[in-house]
């Protein structure tokens, strides 16, 4: 398994990059997407995580 790891500081389009990449790729029982928050403190705004794990070799290893 591989993974593909997206973060963006937490926006109105934050799921931009994500979306480009997987754009067209079919989403399989092989594929796990996990979401996540860091939540904002006095140094830093909030994020998104989206972690991506696929298989090797599969349409997911190239990128868009």
């Amino acid at each position: 398994m591989k993974v593909k790891i997206f973060t963006e500081i937490y926006t109105q389009n934050m799921e931009e990059e994500f979306n480009k990449w997987a754009k067209g790729k079919a989403l399989t029982k092989d594929i796990i997407i996990h979401t996540t928050t860091v939540p904002a403190t006095q140094h830093h705004d909030s994020y998104l995580v989206i972690a991506v794990y696929y298989p090797e070799g599969s349409q997911f290893d190239t990128e868009a």
